[in-house]
C-alpha cells in the first residue's frame, strides 16, 4: 500500500536515497536536494512523497506561482516517481495510473489555499530520458478530456514551459465517479 506524506526531517535519509536512485536513472531534476529545489520549495510551499515498504518511491511539491496570478499555486513541482514501483493498472483513460496524478493531486487540492492550481511542462528542455516530452504530450491529452486547460506558454525560471490549469471540478467529478478510496473532497 502507498502512503502519501509531507516530507519531514525524519524522512530526509529516505529522500536522499530517492535522489541517488534518480541520479542513476538520469532524472536530473530529482538527482539531489539542490536539483529538486527542495529548500526553496519548502520555504514557500510544501513537498510530498509517496512511501511504499518504508521507501520513498515518488515526490512532488507545490508553491505559489505569482507569475500567473496572485492566488495561483503550482502543483506537481519536480514530480517524479521511480519506475516499476507501482503496479496499479486500473482507472482507465488519462494519467490515472501515475502515482503523482492519482495520489498527489488530492493532497494538493486540500493543501493549497486556492482553487487556482497549475502544473507546468517543459516545451523543449529534456531532463529525464524522454519522460518530460511524453509528459508534455500527455497534458495535451488531459486538456482534451477537460481535466486541464492550457493557460499559456511562458518562460518560467529560464525554461520555456506550458502552464496548465487544473480543472478541479472536472478532476473531482471524475475521481468521485470511481469506487473506494478515490473520492476527493473539494
Amino acid at each position: 500500500m502507498i502512503e502519501v506524506k509531507v516530507i519531514t526531517e525524519d524522512l530526509m535519509p529516505a529522500l536522499e536515497t530517492f535522489c541517488n536512485k534518480c541520479e542513476v536513472l538520469g532524472y536530473q531534476n530529482n538527482s539531489s536536494l539542490t536539483a529538486m529545489k527542495y529548500n526553496w520549495c519548502k520555504e514557500q510551499g510544501e513537498y510530498f512523497c509517496a512511501i511504499k515498504d518504508n521507501e520513498i518511491i515518488a515526490v512532488a511539491g507545490c508553491h505559489p506561482l505569482p507569475e500567473v496570478s496572485p492566488t495561483a499555486w503550482r502543483i506537481l513541482f519536480r514530480g517524479c516517481e521511480l519506475p516499476m514501483q507501482d503496479t496499479f493498472t486500473g482507472l482507465g483513460k488519462g494519467d490515472w495510473n501515475s502515482i503523482t496524478q492519482r495520489e498527489f493531486i488530492p493532497k494538493f487540492i486540500q493543501y493549497c489555499p486556492t482553487d487556482e492550481l497549475y502544473l507546468t511542462t517543459n516545451i523543449h528542455h529534456e531532463h529525464s530520458n524522454g519522460k518530460a516530452a511524453r509528459n508534455h504530450r500527455l497534458m495535451g491529452l488531459l486538456a482534451r478530456q477537460g481535466i486541464l486547460d492550457k493557460h499559456s506558454d511562458m518562460n518560467l525560471y529560464d525554461t520555456e514551459q506550458t502552464i496548465w490549469k487544473l480543472n478541479i471540478h472536472e478532476y473531482t467529478r471524475r475521481r468521485n465517479s470511481l469506487k473506494g478510496r478515490y473520492v476527493v473532497q473539494p
